[in-house]
């Protein structure tokens, strides 16, 4: 059992309303489909419940996740031949997570509080032992409710930058269910491949880059996906 009065949810009735988000995105898992439409339309009404959820009052208390770790765990299980896990990010105005991609991983991010500026790219495969190539997504700026996610190929890198004190994301990941990816598996930290995006250049296309995958040795710390 989850211990509900250490956990900084909040609302009129938070254990009812974070139940209702995990069965969702348990069913979810449990009839997981292979191809990246049908994937975006199971996300999309995970978000949706999630949304409802938060409409109707669930929230975070910024206050004491602002003393607590990066990354609060709020549930994780095994369903559907892969892992489910729900967490808390908080961050704070200013602050953004390191850039980074995913192997095999999809996930979805909604503002529980505050405001988020979403940078997303799409993984277009690999160019080298070294380099991958991703195209630039349209930049997002969520609020109290609002979401997005990552598949495979779309949106499979990300920056999520706080733009008010006090803002936390809910994330929703599911790992375990994917076929082998253009990322690189033994360079992953938690499901994360993080980028050296300083060194990126033009890729083949005015809206492509071409960037550098970091090595585990560099050390990156951030928080788990």
């Amino acid at each position: 059992m989850t211990a509900w009065d250490s956990l900084p949810l909040t609302g009129p009735d938070a254990p009812a309303a974070f139940g209702r988000i995990v069965d969702s995105a348990r069913n979810f898992a449990r009839s997981l489909p292979g191809e990246p439409p049908q994937q975006s339309r199971g996300i999309k009404s995970v978000i949706a419940i999630a949304t409802a959820e938060i409409r109707a009052g669930l929230g975070a208390d910024s206050s004491r996740l602002a003393r607590d770790a990066s990354v609060i765990r709020l549930h994780k299980e095994s369903v559907g031949g892969g892992r489910l896990k729900l967490q808390l990010f908080p961050l704070q105005a200013g602050e953004s997570h390191p850039p980074h991609a995913h192997d095999d991983l999809l996930s979805c991010q909604i503002v529980l509080v505050g405001r988020v500026r979403m940078r997303e790219y799409s993984l277009l495969g690999r160019v080298d032992g070294d380099h991958i190539e991703v195209q630039t997504e349209p930049e997002k700026l969520l609020g109290k409710g609002e979401g997005t996610y990552t598949l495979q190929m779309k949106n499979n890198i990300h920056w999520q930058e706080g733009l008010e004190p006090g803002t936390v994301l809910l994330n929703v990941n599911w790992q375990g269910y994917l076929p082998p990816s253009p990322m690189s598996a033994g360079r992953s930290q938690h499901g994360r491949c993080y980028l050296a995006w300083e060194k990126a250049r033009p890729g083949t296309q005015p809206d492509r880059l071409i960037v550098p995958e970091l090595p585990l040795s560099a050390g990156v710390r951030s928080p788990a996906a």
